[in-house]
């Protein structure tokens, strides 16, 4: 543990809830500031009571003149946090609820015919000015963006894999401090697999030397940035016959998203036991909880659909995803 900074009644507890936050991964630069703030709520309004109560934080779950409700809500589940933390250690401590719930945003999951179009876009595309570092980046974009829609990949996952992360035996990808910072694998389908080993081929050729990135930049000692493989997404579906009409146009993020949907009508097309399979989906995305994967599929109606009809574990599911 590291030397503690903080002076309330809480001091200790506070330090060492950031360690153990630390210890796990998380950066909590944020919520160390929030906790700063709190420590001094804390010796002013509680003086040296070592314990929290609902009444001891009655101050500081208000609303300030200046503050939004987005910042409130993160003051009082910093707090909670930290509260649920001195519980774990045998501290009994009030736990504020959660009083502002976070909406999520409603995800563009993409259709058959949009999939089939933004590829046959993406497949024919050539750099208007083409040179061997544009008509690379071409050949890039075809298996990038394959790549992520059939693995569940986020954005900056995909960027940053290196040639030497794939396992070709297992047909693997190991996905290097990802989201908590965590390492895990992602299992790539026959004929991607097939694709990306092609693509690797071609890669060294014109390059004269195999890369360390899978997917490097202009520059080639450096992988291609989220930034512009995001740019360049929204450009191609820009392109599409579906764009005009499209009343919220998707993201890269939606790929994934449309991943998670594709995979679990297959599933359920097939008789598959949802209960028994989500698990293994939710280890692929790097997802901490069912659930959390469970999302992605409940905004699409005719999911709904499918799900009431054909599972009753998810129509169990279902009711409590909805009132997030």
């Amino acid at each position: 543990m590291k030397e503690n900074s903080f002076d309330s009644a809480l001091s200790l507890y506070i330090q060492g809830f950031l360690d153990q936050k630390r210890a796990l991964g998380f950066k909590y630069i944020a919520e160390e500031h929030i906790l700063r703030s709190f420590d001094r709520y804390w010796r002013e309004e509680n003086g040296w009571m070592a314990v929290i109560t609902q009444e001891s934080l009655e101050g500081w779950r208000k609303r300030r003149e200046t503050e939004g409700i987005t910042s409130q809500s993160i003051r009082i589940s910093t707090v909670r946090q930290l509260s649920l933390y001195m519980n774990s250690i045998g501290i009994a401590s009030f736990v504020p609820a959660d009083k502002y719930v976070k909406t999520h945003p409603v995800i563009h999951i993409l259709s058959l015919s949009e999939i089939s179009e933004l590829f046959q876009i993406i497949d024919s595309w050539n750099p208007k000015r083409p040179c061997p570092e544009t008509s690379r980046m071409a050949e890039e974009y075809r298996v990038l963006f394959r790549l992520i829609l059939s693995t569940g990949l986020r954005r900056q996952e995909a960027v940053e894999i290196r040639i030497s992360d794939i396992d070709w035996d297992s047909m693997a990808i190991t996905i290097r401090g990802a989201k908590g910072r965590k390492d895990r694998l992602v299992y790539m389908a026959e004929d991607m697999s097939a694709l990306v080993r092609t693509y690797i081929q071609h890669i060294c050729r014109v390059t004269g030397y195999i890369p360390e990135w899978l997917f490097p930049s202009i520059d080639i000692s450096e992988h291609i940035s989220g930034g512009g493989l995001a740019q360049r997404f929204r450009k191609f579906w820009e392109m599409t016959s579906f764009a005009e009409t499209c009343e919220k146009p998707p993201t890269i993020h939606a790929l994934r998203h449309t991943y998670v949907v594709l995979r679990m009508n297959r599933w359920m097309e097939e008789g598959e036991d949802l209960q028994v399979m989500l698990p293994y989906l939710s280890r692929q995305l790097g997802h901490t909880s069912t659930n959390e994967t469970f999302y992605y599929y409940h905004q699409v109606l005719d999911a709904f659909r499918i799900i009431r009809q054909k599972d009753t574990f998810a129509s169990r599911v279902i009711p409590e995803v909805r009132k997030r």
